[in-house]
């Protein structure tokens, strides 16, 4: 249930005195934005700083919870710890035992189990508990647009309903009168930015270590399936320029992943990656991060590689602008499965062509206006060696001719194709991120490293592959090891989004209430906005990436990392979890099959209201 903002405000009375206990790094900014709306506003927290900042914008300071309690009918509470909610709720001077107050409004993550118990204390007292966790940042809790999800009695809901509102314009979602019900869909997407967080810090360790720059890196992951809030938010800002100063300590989330795995197994879903993830947070936080901001994760990873992921500046994007053609022939190589579908696209882009008969992995293309620009398409086996590979191309290519490489495959094997080429021969690598069906209609994103002759020679091309081209670097094998990297990301996000949804519904939440909240920013990513909800949850699992093509990014990115000596804890839980879906149905299944998979293992479906497939 979402309500319109506008009309909230319109029935509630401004006059009303609200109380707010707990003036954090959210709930400062959150208390100082009621305050500066005009709301009658009395707030208590024992760091006198953040209370005057408050009261400079219009709140009145009081000495203590029971006197926050004892004016207002109405009290807010976002507060660090369950320790910290049980004395300001329960304690001598807390808020049960004031003479106004009727209903608390919980912005704290506590955990279904917590809220439950507190609604039942307070219910004894005539005192209705909302348990209301937010989701966002500490920009958005001070500018009003916040996420808050919340369950409880639904008069107490529509009693202050309004000043959610005022908090939340991105979206207030009521979740019914079964307490509990918020703080499980709260702590999934806790759990979806943390898991976004611990492996994008991977993900550039183990780039970084191999070489790639740390900010073309972020542009690439940040273009396709493997964003999320991490990279979007906290690696430009926080990680990459080493300030570790988004505004979130550590032990909060390593205290909501460690909840959020709890409840989940507690109800039969294991937890492949969540546990993974949860570990990588407690290390952290055990170590020495207790205190600092959750950013600096990646700090307590990097001496296991021993490198430092660091890039001060801003720098220009690596955004490719192809020029008009080359006028050289092309040899392009493919997987077998992707020749077909490059050939319709570049014929459907104007480009004519036949089949050589006599080998049947080769089409030969050409622009009708060049005659000299022709392409040949040259499908290679997975385990067809970079000696054939080379040989064949030798073979197919024509003076002059430009090799551009778009089969996935290990970084060392296209090093050694190129090594085998010869240095007359240009050579750049160019892969694509996106499905079949991004390749087929010319969208989605591509990779491309290599020498610039030969990446502008084979621009007329490309350009009609793909919505965007960026250029990871100059070497061979570059492009193949940030694909590694980006499907690793994506396939950790799927796991881990499936391991949400699936306890989500075993909790008793629909598919599109959780979409609503992990769709606004802090758990976005494509599994939980787009995988989730439009292919598992209408039961079309069709996404279009395969389980082994996937399986085998990931297993090259594990592999280089042990290679260069970088421990990927998370990634390499994801192999393994992949290579068992594979064991338990078919590689050539789509990759959605994850889901189903947990499924299965939990009994449940993630199945939407209305869905009529299979």
């Amino acid at each position: 249930m979402c309500m319109d903002t506008a009309e909230l405000k319109a029935e509630f009375d401004i006059s009303t005195s609200i109380g707010f206990i707990g003036l954090g790094a959210m709930g400062a900014p959150m208390a100082r934005h009621l305050a500066r709306q005009g709301y009658r506003l009395f707030v208590h927290d024992f760091n006198r700083s953040t209370v005057d900042s408050v009261v400079q914008c219009g709140a009145q300071a009081v000495r203590s919870a029971r006197e926050v309690a004892d004016r207002c009918s109405i009290v807010l509470l976002c507060l660090p710890s369950l320790p910290a909610i049980r004395d300001v709720v329960f304690g001598d001077a807390g808020v049960a035992g004031g003479a106004a107050v009727r209903v608390v409004v919980d912005f704290s993550t506590t955990g279904a189990d917590f809220a439950r118990e507190t609604a039942q204390r307070l219910a004894a007292r005539g005192i209705a508990l909302l348990d209301s966790p937010i989701t966002g940042n500490v920009t958005t809790a001070g500018n009003g647009k916040l996420g808050i999800m919340c369950s409880g009695p639904r008069a107490a809901y529509e009693n202050v309903a309004a000043v959610m509102a005022t908090l939340a314009s991105a979206m207030v979602l009521y979740l019914g009168e079964e307490s509990g019900k918020a703080q499980t869909l709260k702590l999934l997407n806790n759990l979806l930015s943390a898991t976004g967080m611990a492996s994008t810090c991977e993900a550039f360790i183990l780039g970084v270590k191999a070489g790639l720059a740390p900010r073309r890196m972020l542009e690439i992951i940040n273009s396709g399936d493997a964003s999320s809030s991490a990279s979007r938010n906290k690696f430009a800002r926080s990680v990459l320029p080493r300030r570790f100063d988004f505004g979130a300590r550590m032990a909060i989330t390593a205290k909501d992943i460690s909840l959020s795995v709890e409840e989940a197994q507690g109800r039969g879903v294991p937890m492949w990656v969540g546990q993974a993830v949860q570990q990588i947070w407690k290390f952290a936080s055990t170590q020495g991060g207790y205190d600092r901001d959750g950013t600096s994760l990646i700090t307590y990873l990097e001496p296991w590689a021993g490198i430092e992921v660091f890039s001060p500046d801003e720098e220009p994007s690596c955004r490719i602008s192809f020029t008009e053609p080359a006028h050289r022939p092309l040899v392009l190589i493919c997987a077998e499965a992707d020749m077909r579908v490059l050939a319709e696209r570049l014929v459907a882009s104007g480009y004519s062509g036949r089949e050589d008969e006599e080998a049947r992995h080769n089409i030969r293309l050409r622009l009708p206006y060049a005659a000299r620009v022709t392409v040949t398409l040259l499908s290679v086996a997975e385990d067809e060696s970079g000696e054939s590979i080379s040989v064949r191309i030798a073979e197919a290519a024509r003076a002059e001719a430009a090799v551009v490489n778009m089969c996935p495959m290990a970084r060392k094997k296209a090093i050694d194709i190129r090594a085998l080429l010869g240095a007359e021969t240009g050579y750049c690598d160019a892969l694509h991120t996106g499905t079949h069906r991004d390749i087929a209609a010319g969208d989605g994103v591509m990779i491309v490293g290599g020498e610039e002759s030969a990446i502008q020679a084979a621009g007329h091309a490309l350009v009609n592959l793909c919505r965007d081209a960026f250029r990871i670097g100059s070497t061979a094998g570059a492009a193949h090891l940030m694909l590694d990297i980006h499907t690793s990301l994506f396939a950790t996000l799927l796991a881990v989004t499936s391991e949400a949804y699936v306890a989500g519904v075993k909790a008793g939440l629909a598919p599109e209430q959780m979409a609503k909240i992990m769709r606004i920013e802090t758990g976005r990513n494509a599994a939980s906005s787009r995988v989730l909800p439009l292919e598992v949850a209408t039961r079309k699992f069709n996404y279009g990436f395969s389980l082994g093509d996937t399986s085998a990014r990931l297993t090259a990115a594990t592999n280089e990392a042990r290679q260069l000596g970088v421990t990927t804890w998370i990634f390499d839980k994801v192999r393994g979890l992949y290579g068992l879906v594979q064991a338990c149905t078919d590689a050539t299944h789509d990759v959605t099959t994850v889901a189903q998979q947990y499924e299965r293992w939990a009994g449940v479906e993630v199945r939407s209201a209305g869905s009529t497939h299979a």
